[in-house]
């Protein structure tokens, strides 16, 4: 009986130390490759790494860590990829980002799961691609030009700093506040709210996109957007618009299964009567799925 417990134990710490010792970091530094484990992987390849370096995570969670450096950040993905059989790599905990002006290499995230508050501060040439985020807020003051967000979801609220130009892509962006920036979006689903409403916009462009304003207040965009092959869920949003080629559809007529609130097993997937008869510039359907890059979260 003692020794089947001892086993049992032995078995037990085994298994604590595989789970643990399988979450890992890989640090890619001028050809070297250094390899950190546990919760706090992410932390100890950042502290080792510099600038221009690339960090490697598996699935798993990861402890966060504040950004001052340029590096890549690759995770296994946001969300689980049943036919590869792999799970997300996810991020605990808020955290900052600001580089210093003369850190000229490209700060990259990829493939990550987020569900606290990013603080965005100064950065410039930043690509966050294939991510999932729960709140991007701004540093005051901050400005973090020419970033671009491809294949990202914004669950819940993106704080956007003035003259921070901006190019969003294929993505799924929730309540985008203060956006009175140089922003360009093309074939994304845009959800604004009576607190977060799209006539605080201004000079931005949105190409082929959803926009979702069926609980906001029904005001119009101001003259200066450019906006084109956009379908809106609600009345009155192009009054101020000169082009002719927006529509209204509500929720239901767009969507197959979005009803106007986030969920992350949400697909935004378009009815095929609205796929048939509403197309982008491009000849491709508006939404996620259109355009050069249709939307995966592999």
């Amino acid at each position: 009986m003692k020794k089947s417990f001892l086993s049992l134990v032995a078995l037990v710490i085994a298994t604590i130390s595989y789970a643990q010792s399988s979450m890992l970091a890989t640090l890619s530094h001028e050809g070297e490759i250094s390899t950190f484990y546990g919760a706090l992987a992410l932390r100890d390849a950042y502290n080792a790494a510099q600038s221009g370096d690339v960090i490697t995570l598996s699935s798993g969670l990861f402890n966060s860590v504040d950004i001052e450096k340029a590096v890549t950040i690759r995770g296994a993905g946001m969300g689980i990829d049943a036919t590869a059989q792999s799970e997300p790599t996810v991020l605990a905990g808020d955290f900052t980002i600001n580089i210093p002006e003369e850190d000229t290499n490209r700060l990259t995230i990829e493939g990550i799961f987020h569900n606290s508050t990013i603080m965005l501060g100064n950065f410039k040439n930043g690509s966050f691609l294939k991510d999932k985020f729960k709140s991007l807020s701004s540093v005051n003051g901050s400005s973090y030009p020419n970033l671009t967000l491809i294949h990202c979801k914004v669950s819940e609220s993106w704080n956007i700093n003035p003259n921070s130009p901006i190019s969003c892509v294929n993505s799924i962006i929730f309540n985008p506040d203060n956006s009175s920036s140089s922003i360009e979006f093309v074939n994304c689903v845009i959800k604004c709210s009576r607190r977060y409403p799209f006539n605080e916009f201004s000079n931005c462009s949105f190409k082929n996109c959803i926009l979702d304003n069926s609980s906001a207040i029904s005001e119009a965009f101001n003259s200066t957007n450019i906006v084109y092959n956009c379908v809106a869920s609600g009345n009155a949003l192009f009054n101020n618009i000169s082009n002719t080629t927006n529509v209204y559809k509500t929720l239901e007529e767009v969507f197959k299964t979005y009803t106007g609130i986030y969920n992350d097993d949400e697909n935004f997937v378009l009815t095929d009567e609205i796929k048939e008869s509403i197309k982008g510039i491009d000849g491709t359907e508006v939404g996620i799925y259109g355009g050069n890059l249709p939307f995966s979260t592999t």
